[in-house]
């Protein structure tokens, strides 16, 4: 009986190129999520020592997201060969999940305003997945 299914070889420099490819993904992820961080830290100094408005909190926190976001998308499609869009889509998907689960932990819930948030993330990845893409080829 004849095999359908050949094992592929795969070669210890493509393991180490997927490898690599994969590190890259999650060290992206990483720096989206300092950056984050290092935001939300300069909008509480803000907060606290000038007259910065409460009222512009949420807005800032979603062009956080978007930027954050758009970072790593920017990263990911840098380290693909093509398909700058979808690699970026995915990243902002994978970070706006993981800011969603964050955030559902700390607030013990997520509220209806947080729905907002998974939109914004997939579009500032795709963003910086086709800046990504498009600015690795020039």
């Amino acid at each position: 009986m004849k095999k359908f299914w050949k094992k592929k070889n795969i070669s210890a420099r493509e393991k180490s190129h997927s490898n690599g490819k994969a590190l890259a993904m999650v060290e992206s992820m990483a720096v989206a999520f300092a950056i984050t961080c290092i935001l939300f830290l300069v909008c509480g100094i803000l907060l606290t020592y000038t007259f910065f408005s409460e009222a512009a909190v949420p807005t800032f926190s979603l062009a956080t997201t978007a930027f954050s976001a758009a970072v790593a998308g920017f990263d990911w499609a840098k380290s693909a060969e093509k398909k700058g869009l979808l690699h970026g889509l995915l990243a902002g998907l994978i970070y706006g999940v993981l800011l969603l689960t964050i955030l559902g932990v700390l607030r013990g819930g997520l509220e209806l305003s947080s729905a907002v948030i998974l939109p914004v993330a997939l579009a500032g990845g795709g963003i910086g997945g086709v800046l990504g893409i498009n600015l690795k080829r020039s």
